[in-house]
């Protein structure tokens, strides 16, 4: 489990008075936010250089992993405090269940995965530890522990998107696509949102509540490590 900051988000504020809550979260992280963003699964998939049995492993994994995800918007939608709030995260949850729903289904089968493997699989040790941090901080937590959550896991995707966006695009379309996915302006804007969200309610929370955020975030962004390594691992 995460350790709790060694910085107070009052110190860090200190020391640069200009910085969001959410760069202290990041800060927060040590090592790990540029061991997540810079992984070299992430920069394969943008030189084209992925090995088919590295990206259907993670194309497995990360489909077992899009129905808890979608639960945990869900519970977030329930909790938001405001309507505006609701709104946009109704929006993202109608996208991931049918556009990355869509795409996942078309890349299996350009990698000839049969519909039986992928729609029995069950998920991997890492997955199953994604998947339970992701609905107990936002089913059973705070509103501001599940937002954490949810901005580490998209905020990391839209880094590595963003640098791979500026490589010559893929020939394979289903890397090309899922760079795509998470460089597109919707996408930029909505952890945009998520960041401002997490400014506005983090700098409201006691200074208790706050580390408890700062380390769901700090674990999710350990286990997006994790999560890349164990696809890669045998490639």
């Amino acid at each position: 489990m995460a350790l709790a900051p060694t910085l107070t988000f009052q110190d860090h504020r200190l020391q640069t008075p200009s910085a969001r809550f959410s760069d202290w979260l990041v800060s927060c992280t040590g090592s790990s936010w540029a061991a997540a963003t810079e992984h070299a699964f992430t920069r394969a998939i943008g030189d084209d250089a992925m090995p088919d049995a590295a990206y259907v492993r993670y194309l497995i994994e990360d489909y077992t992993f899009i129905t808890d995800l979608a639960s945990t918007i869900g519970y977030l939608v329930a909790k938001a405090p405001t309507m505006r709030s609701k709104s946009r995260l109704s929006a993202f949850l109608a996208l991931l269940t049918s556009e990355e729903n869509n795409y996942f289904e078309r890349s299996f089968a350009a990698l000839d995965v049969p519909e039986t493997v992928y729609r029995a699989a069950a998920q991997g040790p890492v997955t199953r530890e994604f998947s339970r941090l992701l609905l107990e901080s936002s089913g059973k937590g705070t509103y501001a522990e599940g937002l954490a959550c949810l901005l580490c896991a998209e905020w990391v995707y839209l880094t590595w998107g963003l640098r791979e966006a500026k490589k010559p695009r893929p020939k394979a379309f289903y890397l090309a696509e899922w760079i795509d996915l998470h460089a597109v302006q919707g996408f930029q804007d909505f952890v945009n949102w998520l960041r401002e969200e997490m400014d506005e309610v983090g700098s409201s929370l006691t200074e208790a509540q706050q580390q408890q955020v700062a380390q769901h975030f700090q674990e999710m962004c350990r286990l997006e490590v994790s999560f890349f390594d164990a696809v890669w691992a045998a490639s």
